[in-house]
């Protein structure tokens, strides 16, 4: 530690021609007018809106999960069977299974025990079906009112071919049961609810437009379609069968799956990077990032600041001024206090009292009856004449980035404390990383001008926001937000938490506070600041993925639309078959999971799968 008593003579001997910082490449935010502002009577403007979960995340999951799955199994073997027995008759086999016997073996029950099957799994999937219903009154083509129309459309077919093999017509000559398809959809769904409750990573927006696209073309469609079989007089099939199959057709088994099973890989290789999603939801939108912010003490430092220089005015005493510091310091908080409290070990501390500490770390007491008063010099020029030849020590001191203190008796200043704090050694590494993904990088912090353009020099920041008051640092991010810049906070400290609140996206450090961590959306478990690019390159990778995935499911089932509108009967091809929903859909479950293993391997770059130096 460097002590050093100060005399007025001394100080006039200094050179103060020495040259100031060279021209920097940091742009400097101003924080004057934020600092002077009053703080906002209004509301804050909320963070960003997070989509809704739609009142899936319902107590009972699991349990719904289970009943479609026991009954979604018999109901398949009974499809299987109900489609197999044709071709066997065909072949001169005898099918008799699920048959009944005696006189009554022309009496088909297949149709009957799949709409009996089917019912437990629609229960289980009530929650899609009254979503819909809330969303056709808001009028909202979404996901579940297309699951809601294509049920509809299915139950209604699958009456209607049960109780004419009941009465004995051959399945061949009826329009075929979509049941089992409907019942996959579903079970299809509740299982991507689950997964989007166990991650807390649902995105339904990506939803929102495929939806709104199959809804509005299903019915354009099954309308025309139908009319032009109507007067053409061309259809050799009941014509409600037409709107049957396309409303089938257009709603893919792996919609929602296609969503949920990226998410739920995206948040494992997060936590696998030991990058904690509080909320996942932020997955879908955190990649829009165009600014991030910094705290400086504890975040991109390593949060442990040493008193590295002590310069002593007035002939004051360098134990007696340092032992008062730390009497003040006793109960507070702040790393600098630490600092303090370490270098006075041994020192007899005298008795203050009075003692008041404010959010901004200004620090009053009252000792030897009088006004003792510690802290920034933007405090402790309001009670003391500040001497304007200290200017060249606290220069020296800012110019490397040392935080500056100043320790005042009445009004007379005894001492400056400097403060050194170490940067922790993935910072510009990290500032680097979210330059190459165009996101502008700045840093808040309370030190003064000097100091903060060294630091943000140092740690290779594109902005710096120096002599910003603690309790303003929620304004500093309203300012930007209010300019239309998508921001990020990482903090680590109580005073960043409002920041973090009022920011579009929160990070906290591990080492952080409870307050801040549950302000974040994010935690940095193991402190890498390089895992905030992680996060923004597994968004973007994450939404790639799910965009990806919807396309694909989407354009498997519409390949069949010649066979669903019945363009295939005109040149003596078959109607929609479920056969051929069960082959698309099984394409579909190949390049989703081709998908998924390719956001599976993306690349995340940290120190878990670098060299960087611990």
């Amino acid at each position: 530690m460097k002590s050093e008593n100060v005399t007025e003579n001394e100080i006039n001997n200094k050179s103060t021609d020495e040259s100031v910082q060279p021209a920097s490449a940091v742009q400097e935010v101003d924080t004057a007018s934020i600092n002077a502002a009053e703080q906002d009577a209004t509301p804050q403007p909320k963070r960003r809106q997070r989509p809704k979960q739609k009142g899936r995340a319902v107590a009972g999951q699991i349990s719904r999960l289970k009943l479609a799955l026991l009954s979604l199994i018999p109901l398949l073997v009974i499809a299987v069977w109900t489609e197999v027995a044709p071709l066997l008759a065909s072949a001169g086999i005898r099918a008799s299974l699920f048959d009944l016997p005696g006189a009554y073996d022309t009496v088909n029950l297949r149709g009957v025990l799949q709409l009996v099957l089917l019912v437990p799994i629609l229960y289980a999937g009530r929650q899609f079906y009254q979503q819909a219903l809330q969303d056709l009154q808001e009028r909202i083509p979404s996901a579940e009112v297309l699951l809601l129309i294509s049920t509809i459309a299915a139950v209604a077919g699958g009456l209607f071919t049960a109780v004419h093999l009941v009465l004995g017509q051959p399945y061949g000559n009826l329009p075929p049961l979509f049941l089992f398809y409907i019942g996959v959809c579903v079970t299809a769904a509740l299982g991507s609810v689950y997964l989007d409750r166990w991650c807390k990573a649902p995105l339904p927006q990506f939803l929102d437009m495929p939806s709104m696209w199959l809804v509005s073309s299903s019915i354009l469609l099954s309308i025309v379609a139908c009319l032009s079989f109507f007067f053409t007089g061309k259809a050799t099939f009941p014509i409600w069968q037409v709107a049957v199959s396309i409303f089938v057709c257009c709603c893919p088994i792996l919609l929602l799956p296609a969503v949920s099973t990226a998410a739920f890989t995206a948040v494992q290789k997060a936590a696998a990077q030991n990058i904690l999603l509080r909320d996942g939801t932020i997955l879908g939108d955190a990649g829009e990032t165009s600014l991030i912010i910094f705290d400086k003490t504890g975040t991109l430092t390593i949060g442990h600041p040493v008193l590295t220089d002590i310069h002593i005015f007035n002939n004051g005493s360098e134990p007696g001024l340092l032992s008062l510091a730390a009497a003040m310091l006793q109960d507070s908080e702040l790393p600098e206090a630490a600092a303090v409290r370490g270098a006075a070990e041994g020192c007899k501390l005298p008795l203050v009292t009075e003692v008041r500490s404010t959010p901004e770390g200004w620090h009053s007491a009252r000792c030897f009856k009088e006004n003792i008063r510690l802290g920034s010099l933007e405090f402790v020029k309001r009670y003391a004449r500040i001497p304007a030849e200290t200017n060249g020590y606290v220069e020296q001191m800012s110019d490397a980035g040392k935080t500056v203190w100043y320790l005042t008796v009445g009004r007379t200043l005894y001492a400056i404390f400097g403060f050194s704090d170490e940067l922790r050694k993935e910072t510009p590494e990290a500032m680097r990383r979210l330059k190459e993904m165009n996101i502008v990088t700045s840093v808040m912090t309370g030190d003064n001008k000097r100091a903060g353009l060294y630091l943000g020099r140092l740690a290779g920041a594109d902005r710096v926001a120096a002599e910003l008051l603690p309790t303003h640092k929620a304004q500093l991010v309203q300012t930007f937000r209010k300019g239309g810049e998508v921001v990020a906070v990482v903090g680590d400290g109580d005073n960043d938490a409002p920041a973090l609140e009022c920011a579009d996206f929160g990070f906290a450090v591990g080492s952080g506070t409870k307050t801040v961590w549950k302000a974040a959306q994010v935690v940095l478990t193991d402190n890498d600041l390089c895992n905030v690019a992680a996060t923004f390159t597994l968004s973007r990778a994450c939404v790639e993925t799910v965009k990806d995935n919807v396309r694909k499911v989407c354009i498997c089932n519409l390949v069949l639309l010649p066979f669903a509108l019945g363009i295939a009967t005109l040149f003596g091809g078959p109607m929609l078959k479920p056969w051929m929903l069960l082959m698309v859909t099984i394409v579909a479950a190949a390049l989703v999971t081709h998908n998924t293993w390719k956001l599976k391997k993306t690349k995340l770059a940290g120190r878990r799968n670098d060299s960087f130096p611990e």
